[in-house]
């Protein structure tokens, strides 16, 4: 029986080839000497096709041959990082700062459904922490007259195994342990066997959807609030500036963004204001005057 290696080698020519393709495909940015991912992240695929080298690999994708060999590539070199709560700061945001405000609207009839956006949502944790914070916040301030389900949550990501993940709501014993305390666990999760199940009313509060941050969001309509972290970073500065663009036309005036623990300012500073809670910095879309 032939020995065939689960890793081969790039050269830099073929790199270039990929480079291209993921970032069309995907607007993801591999540098150089990340060339090391798409030997990793690829060489199944690579072997799988029956390609030799990576040259006749890319031949085989631009010739169609297996019309879903595209998403394989996608699912494959996504950098899928993501925990329950990450950070704490956005959450604190949420609770001391945003829901307040949006609960407010919604009794004086001025808002009739609170929206938030999970971008690049990964397995799920992002978004079912956003519910959880909601549902929690409701519960624990003794709100009247709202409830979870005046809130909608949508969440997005440009794979579709990580989606199939994160619809089943199922997360074995590490993942259930990165960022989610025990009184979260214990009150929105149950054990069966070796997964941890979240529950059904946080489960169905969200929808999640198969999208690339580089087609048209107005299918979505208006947000309150998008989280959208740890994501431009990996575009070239001509995305980010598309995809901020965008975002900015998908909240409501004084909507609010998320991006993560860094300082977009002069990519966002034309279309947003900035709101600061210990070392986050976070966005307001600019009010448009009346």
């Amino acid at each position: 029986m032939d020995f065939k290696p689960l890793r081969c080698s790039i050269n830099e020519d073929e790199f270039y080839l990929f480079k291209d393709y993921i970032e069309k495909k995907s607007g993801i940015i591999i540098p150089l000497e990340k060339a090391y991912l798409i030997e990793t992240r690829l060489s199944k695929l690579m072997l799988d096709s029956g390609a030799e080298s990576f040259k006749k690999f890319y031949d085989f994708i631009i010739k169609d041959t297996d019309p879903n060999i595209s998403e394989k590539i996608i699912n494959a070199i996504t950098i899928n990082e993501t925990m329950w709560f990450r950070d704490a700061a956005p959450w604190s945001v949420m609770e001391e700062v945003i829901l307040p405000k949006l609960i407010s609207d919604f009794l004086s009839g001025a808002k009739i459904r609170m929206r938030i956006w999970c971008a690049a949502v990964s397995t799920g944790q992002e978004a079912y922490s956003a519910a959880m914070c909601v549902d929690n916040y409701l519960n624990k301030n003794n709100v009247k007259g709202v409830n979870l389900s005046n809130f909608e949550f949508i969440a997005t990501d440009i794979s579709g195994s990580v989606l199939d993940i994160a619809k089943r709501g199922r997360y074995d014993k590490i993942n259930i342990k990165r960022g989610l305390s025990d009184y979260y666990r214990e009150k929105y999760f149950f054990n069966s066997g070796s997964v941890w199940e979240i529950d059904t009313k946080i489960k169905n509060a969200v929808k999640f959807e198969r999208f690339n941050l580089q087609d048209s969001y107005k299918k979505f309509g208006l947000f309150d609030v998008i989280f959208c972290r740890y994501v431009l970073i990996y575009f070239s500065q001509e995305k980010q500036k598309e995809i901020a663009e965008k975002i900015h036309g998908s909240l409501y005036d004084g909507g609010v963004l998320f991006t993560g623990n860094y300082v977009l300012y002069d990519l966002l500073k034309d279309n947003f204001d900035t709101g600061h809670f210990n070392n986050l910095t976070y966005y307001l879309k600019k009010r448009v005057p009346k």
